[in-house]
């Protein structure tokens, strides 16, 4: 593995991991950026039995939900994550991180990373290009790619096939991303255990199952995300709570911009190069 790999697959994936449910529904497996396919989960029939795949009261909730983040112009969070490694002989290890996150749409985000081990790291995105640190290794790679969050989002799992659970909170579709994957979405509880007063909905994609609790009182952000990969071995899963929500930050340009520190060594990019049908390279390494 090269160390520009080994940067891209050890700081990036793990950093955005604390943003995206990875699998069909919250899964950043490919944000369709544009008109929403038709699908029959779009239109939540109020009048539909009890036992219908999608409750309608759990999707108002959730709906609620994505129409607060995908609308908010600014936000900053913190995240505390663990997620499970299934070793070969069937035992999953939890592992640890905590993520600072700060976005500013169209074109700004920031997230700060630290390891359950201590390693740091850092990925910025300012609408020119896309910054991996490796504070501990004092080593970085830099992407060239203009654009918006959105258009970040969908190279990184596109084109670089970064695996990131929970990456679709941070784009202006999620409200449409959410209907068009799932398949399954119920009411649990009203949750009064939880930092704020919570309602607790499970759901199904494809891929995973899941569970989300989102605050009941104040804005609906999510507070709590739980995800388990029911097509991988062992099952993994992966579990995240949110903690100060701020959707109104004062965020200035110079936080998104990456400014590379004193000694710190830059390490190139090697992209995966796509053939057209005649042949040709698409790609080439950056």
């Amino acid at each position: 593995m090269t160390g520009a790999t080994w940067l891209i697959r050890s700081a990036l994936c793990p950093v955005l991991c604390a943003f995206a449910l990875v699998g069909s529904a919250f899964a950043a497996e490919a944000p369709s950026i544009g008109p929403p396919s038709d699908s029959p989960s779009q239109a939540v029939d109020q009048d539909a039995p009890e036992d219908a795949p999608i409750d309608a009261e759990a999707m108002a909730m959730l709906n609620r939900m994505a129409e607060t983040l995908a609308q908010a112009q600014r936000f900053t969070v913190t995240i505390r994550a663990s997620y499970d490694v299934v070793q070969d002989t069937g035992e999953k290890i939890t592992f640890g991180e905590r993520r600072a996150v700060t976005l500013n749409r169209p074109d700004g985000l920031r997230v700060e990373a630290q390891e359950s081990d201590g390693k740091r790291s850092l990925v910025t995105f300012d609408g020119k290009a896309i910054s991996v640190f490796n504070a501990d290794e004092n080593v970085y790679a830099q992407i060239e790619r203009a654009g918006t969050i959105d258009d970040a989002v969908r190279y990184l799992v596109q084109d670089l096939q970064v695996r990131l659970p929970l990456a679709l909170l941070l784009v202006s579709t999620l409200p449409d991303e959410l209907e068009r994957r799932l398949q399954t979405l119920d009411y649990v509880e009203r949750d009064t255990l939880t930092a704020v007063p919570t309602d607790h909905l499970v759901g199904q994609t494809e891929d995973v199952s899941f569970q989300i609790w989102i605050a009941a009182e104040g804005p609906p952000l999510p507070q709590r995300v739980s995800i388990t990969y029911q097509a991988d071995e062992g099952e993994p899963q992966y579990r995240a709570d949110f903690s100060d929500w701020n959707l109104d930050p004062v965020v200035q340009a110079a936080q998104l911009a990456f400014h590379p520190p004193e000694g710190a060594e830059r390490i190139p990019v090697m992209m995966r190069v796509r053939r057209t049908t005649a042949g040709s390279p698409e790609g080439t390494p950056k």
